[in-house]
């Protein structure tokens, strides 16, 4: 990336925005085909940024901001296993685990997916065990409460998905951490 390029399109981008005026009202009345314009589909999967304080130019210098960033080369190499977790000095797998039906990422020459399934696979037996009541906590009491710790948003994917299942949920109540400082806690 060069950083030079980035910052530069950073602040273009927010010069652009401190500009920009009217509201979204006056954006659909002047562009009655706003939505055509600023929305894309794939499948079942709609993204509408119609109804954001976006325009052509703005569209056009968040696409620049991209390249600036290679976007598209940080997007491959998290798909190749690459090591991009600098933190961590690790890949990143999200994409193994959303990958069931195609190759699983290879990692220093390994393929992760039969590890992946097999984590999964248990994953799902204790959920089940747990709803079930077949696993006790340390007490030997049914669990009835289940304390989810996501550091650096990763709480915000299970939050959702508990969200929209909320309608069918029948097992123990879940709670989510995103910090494991003790007043986050208590």
């Amino acid at each position: 990336m060069d950083q030079s390029t980035f910052d530069k399109q950073v602040v273009a981008l927010r010069e652009h925005r401190a500009a920009a005026k009217g509201t979204m009202r006056e954006a659909f009345a002047a562009d009655p085909k706003r939505f055509a314009t600023f929305s894309a589909t794939d499948g079942d999967l709609l993204l509408d940024w119609s109804k954001c304080a976006v325009d052509a130019d703005t569209m056009a210098m968040l696409e620049k901001l991209a390249g600036a960033a290679d976007l598209a080369g940080r997007r491959a190499a998290m798909f190749e296993g690459r090591k991009i977790n600098i933190t961590e000095g690790r890949a990143v797998l999200h994409t193994a685990l959303r990958n069931l039906a195609g190759k699983g990422v290879v990692v220093d020459g390994q393929d992760t997916k039969a590890e992946v399934l097999a984590v999964l696979d248990a994953m799902g037996a204790f959920a089940d065990a747990i709803r079930s009541g077949k696993a006790a906590g340390a007490t030997g009491k049914k669990i009835t409460d289940v304390v989810n710790i996501g550091i650096g948003g990763s709480d915000l994917g299970p939050v959702m998905a508990t969200l929209a299942l909320a309608p069918y949920h029948d097992g123990p109540r879940a709670h989510y951490v995103a910090n494991i400082d003790g007043d986050h806690i208590h």
